[in-house]
This record gives structure tokens, sequence and C-alpha cells, in this order.
């Protein structure tokens, strides 16, 4: 946020378009007029091209000026440097080439620098260290080179730093530790992965250097000082592989037309084995938008990567089954595997993963049943955290009664005879229909009928009126619905199941013969 101060900017396109010419207090800029007093000049994304005109530097007055997301070419003109008031310079995502002029480290009043995703070279200068109102300071997805000079600590008002993958060699100046405004730990706000940094690191950051490129290393990467483990690198380039027709290309963080292993979603290493990967989406990129398109099989050597602790693959166009060799990966404490395409069953062996906290299947299409190993898991099936949502979660799949008794209360909608839709017409009225068979010795069939999209609560209670289960709490799309409720754990005797929504109740009378 720029300190409080008003500008204003004026464009002078019905003048230029008359005229056809600029007066003697005017400068011309693709096309325009651009008074020199002008304060903000901001064309994002408006399909420039060409170099960026010297003429710039004649407008003095600016403080904000956006280039951002064209297709300027050639090197960055010196005489930005004429523009003392400068605030403002955001020229990422354009093909710039050449050394940053030195004339910018001269701008004092700079406070955002977006320079990113260019193909600029050369070296950060000591005189970095001039730009003390600097708060956000982007270089990443260059080609800069050599050591990250010490004078960047004299940047203490800095609030976001990106310079990663560029190839930055040599080490990290201790002086880094001066930003103290900085939350390391936040790969939106640091970042600085993705080059040729060397260990030891400074204390303030060394768990969050990230990957670095080393020669000195079989599989040419360290993580946090120490090189990573080839092997798993290999299961990640599977999933690469698999993905072949689908992967989103914005991970391609160096630019060399391929993704990396490296480079796949946001990863933590410890010891030389990935504990997390996150395929969600990219942490580390705040501008990366929609899936990864991570596609095909989770592949069954997934089983190998034997620290992984969070596998995170949500908002994927994962499909075919959950190999069985996930269970072999006893520190696993996060499986999210939701809105995907995954099919076929849950694999017995999910009840192996003793560490296991949250598990995410919903919205997938998986068919058959769960398995009773899953209530070996020490999962608190019935609770939310605020970072997931539901510790547990199956529900809109595929999956089959009877359920685990320490799961029957929580998979919700699915497409089993369990919530599914028997019809495209939408009833007209609410009705909650009588169970069949009813009476019945084990299980009973109840039948409703929505005329919107409801959230729709099912209960069953006994002669006295006591709540005795929750068959189904869950958001019924309009249509009529089936519910199979499984009952083999009361005795016999009359009981009562009522259905409850925000606009209609109704109670219906049930016997159990055994």
């Amino acid at each position: 946020v720029l300190r409080s101060v008003k500008y204003f900017t004026i464009f002078f396109f019905v003048k230029s378009f008359l005229l056809g010419q600029c007066d003697t207090t005017e400068v011309e800029l693709w096309g325009e007029c651009y008074p020199t007093y002008t304060t903000n000049i901001s064309l994002i994304g408006q399909g420039l091209t060409g170099e960026i005109p010297p003429e710039i530097g004649q407008i003095t007055g600016l403080i904000v000026l956006k280039l951002s997301d064209n297709q300027l070419t050639g090197s960055i003109p010196a005489e930005i440097g004429n523009l003392t008031g400068l605030k403002k310079l955001e020229l990422r995502f354009n093909n710039l080439s050449g050394d940053i002029p030195s004339e910018i480290w001269s701008l004092s009043e700079l406070e955002i620098l977006y320079l990113e995703k260019n193909q600029l070279t050369g070296s950060i200068p000591a005189e970095i260290g001039n730009l003390t109102n600097l708060t956000h300071l982007y270089l990443f997805g260059n080609q800069l080179t050599g050591s990250i000079p010490a004078e960047i600590g004299n940047l203490t008002d800095i609030v976001r730093l990106h310079i990663n993958n560029n190839q930055f060699t040599g080490n990290i100046p201790e002086t880094i530790c001066s930003l103290n405004r900085m939350h390391w730990y936040n790969p939106h706000i640091f970042d600085i992965s993705g080059n040729q940094l060397l260990p030891p690191y400074p204390v303030c950051i060394e768990p969050f250097v990230g990957y670095q490129y080393s020669e000195d290393c079989e599989s040419n990467y360290l993580f946090n000082g120490i090189c990573v483990q080839q092997s798993d690198l290999d299961v990640l380039q599977i999933f690469i592989d698999n993905s072949s027709e689908t992967i989103n290309m914005e991970m391609d963080d160096n630019v060399n037309g391929q993704i990396e292993p490296i480079e796949l979603g946001t990863q933590y290493w410890k010891s030389g084995k990935i504990t997390e990967l996150n395929c969600n989406y990219d942490l580390a990129n705040a501008l990366s938008i929609g899936d990864l398109g991570i596609s095909g099989q989770i592949p069954a050597e997934i089983g190998t990567l034997d620290s992984l602790e969070i596998l995170w693959l949500e908002d994927n166009q994962l499909t075919g089954p959950i190999p069985p060799e996930i269970g072999n990966l006893e520190e696993l404490m996060y499986l999210i595997l939701h809105h995907n395409q995954i099919s076929g069953s849950i694999p017995n062996e999910i009840g192996n993963l003793a560490n296991l906290e949250i598990l995410k299947l919903d919205n997938n299409q998986l068919t058959g049943y769960i398995p009773e190993s899953i209530c070996d898991l020490d999962i608190a099936f019935n609770w939310q955290n605020d970072l997931f949502g539901e510790n547990f979660a199956v529900y809109n799949n595929q999956l089959c009664p009877p359920y685990p008794d320490c799961v029957e209360e929580y998979v919700g909608i699915q497409d089993c005879f369990l919530g599914s839709t028997l019809s495209n017409q939408i009833p007209q009225e609410y009705e909650l229909n009588d169970a069949y068979p009813n009476p019945f010795n084990a299980n009973t069939t109840i039948g409703i009928s929505l005329p919107q999209k409801e959230i729709v609560s099912l209960k069953v209670y006994d002669i006295s009126g006591r709540e005795l289960k929750t068959i189904a709490k869950d958001i019924f799309i309009a249509g009529k619905h089936k519910i199979n409720w499984y009952a083999d754990n009361l005795s016999s005797g009359t009981y009562f199941i009522r259905m409850e929504s925000r606009h209609f109740s109704d109670t219906k009378k049930v016997c159990i013969i055994k």
C-alpha cells in the first residue's frame, strides 16, 4: 500500500485522437499524449509490444508506472532513473532483457518493485541498499547472477521478498536477518529457492531456503542445505509423466519448458526425504490460477515415500484407484484426495496409517464398501478443524452399506442407493414416504422428495420420543432420493423416523421384528 498520498491519473485520449500529435508540454507514448506532470500510467495487459520508449523519463511527475502483462522487449531504459518521485514500478510478465539499469537503484522513493518473469540478467549491486523505502521486491523468474549483496539488509521496511528461480550463487548474507518485518515461513511472503545458494544459511531463514541447485548432489538439488534423494524425485516424475497432457505449466519456475520434479506443487523435505507434497495449489505462486492439472493414476510407487507426512492432491484430475501401497506411508498425517475422479474401492491397507489425522476422499467416484480397517485409524471422525473442515469426509461417492460402526453416521450422501436421485423430474412438493419394507428385520429404505435443494435430517426416535440415531444429515439436491437404513443395533419394537428441513417436517412409524 502506498503511503498516504493521493494520486490522480490524467489521460488525454480525446485530444491525441483529434490532433494526432502532442504539444510541447506532453510526451507521446504508445500513440497517446501524456502531460509531463502525469502521476499514474497504468497499462497492464494492453498488448503493448516493442521497447519501453526512453521518453518515459520525461514524465517526471510519475509516481506509479504499471506496464505488466504485455509483450514488451528490449532493455529497461536508463531514463526511468529520471522519475525520482516514483513509488511503484511494475514491469513484470514481459520479455524484457539485459541488466537492470543502475539508475533504478537510485530511486530512493521506490516502495514497490515488480520485475519478475522477464529475461533480465546481470547481478544485484550493493546500491540496492539505497532503496530504504522498499516494501515489496519481486525479481523471481529471471536470469540474475552473482551473489546477494550484504546491503539487502538495509531494506528494513520490506515485507515481501521474492528472488527465487534465478542463478544467484554463493552464501546468503547474514544481514538478511535485519529484515525484521518479514514472515520467513510464509512462501507468499518470502521465497529464495531455485538458485545455487550454498549452506550454511543464516539462522533466521535456515528452515525456509527451499531447494537449491547443487552439482555436489547426485540429484542436483539441495533442500535447506541437504541433498535430496533421487529415488523420491523419481516418484514425483511419475506424477508429471502421468499428467503430460494436462499439467499446469505455471509451475515451470525456471522457464525451461518442462516441469521438473522439484517444481511439482509445493514440497517440503527433511533429511533428504520428502515430507510434504501439496498439489492442491502452488503456495509459492500467489498468482497461480486454477488447478495444477495433475491427472492419471496415483502411482503405486507412492508407497516408497516412507517419510511423507502430508499428501494433498485436492482439486485435480486424478483417476483410477487408490493404490494399496498407500498403506506403507506410516508417517502420513494428512491424506487429502477429494474433488478428483478417483474410482475403485478404498483399500483395506488404509487402516495401516496409524498417524493419520485427516482423511478427505469426498467428491470422487469411489465404489464398494468402506473397509472395517478404517476404524483402526486414530481420527476424530466427527470433528472439524479450521484448515480442512471435516477431519473425515467420504460423501458424494458410490460407497455402499453396511458401513463400519465408527463412520456409519458420517458417510453423507452416497450414490449407491443412498442419496441416489431417482428421476430427473423435480417433485412439486416435499414428501417423506413410508419405509419399505415395513416391518423389517435389519434394513429398510426411506424415500424422500424435495422440490429444491435442502439441508435435510432424518432421525430415529423410540416410542418415548428419545432420539436414538441420525440416519442422514446433509445437503440434498432437488429430486427424489432413497436412503437405506441399517438398524441391526436396535431391538424389536416400534420406532419413528422424522424428516426435517427448513420448509418441511414429517414423521413415519416403522416396526423392527427380530
